[in-house]
């Protein structure tokens, strides 16, 4: 009996927090970029770092409502080639328990992207932003280890009325409006060490993003963007 009443605290404390956490780190992607219309296209590869920061409960929560606010902020460079980027999203969803460890949740969300691509197009040093609202769906799975949570993440962003502003050297700058356009999207991600004094969190991702001009630019050739990029991040939680 005495046993029993020790080991049912012990017992107890053991279970998983399903508090919110704050989340700060790292992140590095592998872009590879195609560029399509008019008379010619062109490809280009770059590497890219930055950080990024999250709060909320996606990774700890079982059943219920499920929110996260996320940002990052990420920079590249090769050879002549310049990218830079920024990112704010809201997410907002409906878990269900399958059983005590396996989870699956539903979510909508919105945010704002800021791009801007400074390649060189034919020779021509070109400067490229894009900005755009954009809605999203989502899918998740979570499966919870004894002081682990792994989950998995698809789900598109619709990008919402977005604008593109183009500079080329010796032609002059353009803006023009883009075509609305469904990107899709993956992420997996792990939450290690969720019972010690601090947590660390990894994941991998894909994006696939198009930009396309919705009118003709008297300034860009290639009217469409093609991008695929894969990341990684490692953040620490709190």
């Amino acid at each position: 009996c005495l046993l029993a009443l020790i080991a049912t605290p012990l017992a107890a404390s053991a279970a998983p927090s399903t508090d919110p956490l704050f989340t700060f780190g790292l992140l590095g992607a592998y872009d590879s970029f195609k560029f399509e219309g008019g008379s010619d296209s062109d490809k280009e590869h770059m590497g890219q770092g930055g950080v990024f920061a999250s709060f909320g409960n996606k990774m700890t929560a079982e059943s219920g409502l499920i929110y996260q606010l996320g940002a990052e902020a990420k920079y590249g460079k090769k050879n002549d080639n310049k990218l830079k980027e920024a990112q704010a999203e809201l997410d907002l969803g409906w878990r269900a328990a399958l059983d005590a460890r396996n989870f699956v949740d539903i979510g909508v969300g919105a945010g704002y992207s800021w791009t801007r691509f400074e390649p060189e197009i034919n020779d021509l040093d070109t400067r490229l932003t894009y900005k755009s609202p954009f809605a999203k769906a989502a899918l998740g799975y979570n499966h919870q280890f004894d002081t682990a949570t792994l989950r998995v993440e698809v789900g598109a962003r619709r990008t919402i009325d977005g604008r593109a502003r183009v500079k080329v050297d010796d032609f002059g700058s353009d803006s023009i409006d883009l075509k609305d356009r469904t990107n899709p999207y993956a992420e997996v991600t792990l939450l290690m060490n969720r019972q010690g004094g601090m947590p660390v969190q990894a994941g991998v991702y894909y994006t696939r993003t198009e930009y396309q001009a919705d009118e003709n630019s008297a300034v860009l050739d290639n009217d469409k963007l093609k991008r695929d990029e894969f990341g990684v991040k490692v953040g620490l939680a709190f």
